[in-house]
């Protein structure tokens, strides 16, 4: 009787194949998963830019000569809670001051994602 040669993959190359596929796939997750936190980081840096941006446009729109001081505040946007603080400060003009504005989440109060600062002008 003679012996048939059977077309057929072995449990080696199955077991070697399904590991690879193993690894890549596992690199793949691992890059989506860095990529979607890096564009939630980016959204959150640009609401905060406009977020300071605002408050910097708010002190403006006023018109208020305003002395030397902090301000604090809360704003919403984007559903979620924010944090700006706003340091006035005089320059080497004294009809300008120096507006540096820092916005935080609210639940991540200890690190600054936008700072913005602007000036102001006595009119």
């Amino acid at each position: 009787m003679k012996a048939r040669f059977q077309n057929a993959f072995t449990l080696i190359e199955i077991m070697v194949a399904l590991a690879i596929i193993g690894l890549t796939m596992g690199a793949i997750i691992e890059n989506t998963t860095a990529s979607t936190r890096n564009a939630l980081y980016l959204q959150e840096k640009t609401i905060a830019s406009w977020i300071a941006m605002n408050q910097i446009s708010l002190v403006r729109a006023r018109r208020e000569w305003t002395s030397v001081s902090n301000k604090k505040g809360e704003v919403e946007m984007a559903n979620r809670e924010w944090i700006w603080k706003m340091e006035i400060l005089k320059t080497d003009d004294p009809n300008m001051r120096r507006l540096n504005v820092d916005v935080y989440l609210a639940d991540k109060d200890d690190q600054s994602l936008a700072s913005m600062t602007g000036f102001l002008g006595q009119l």
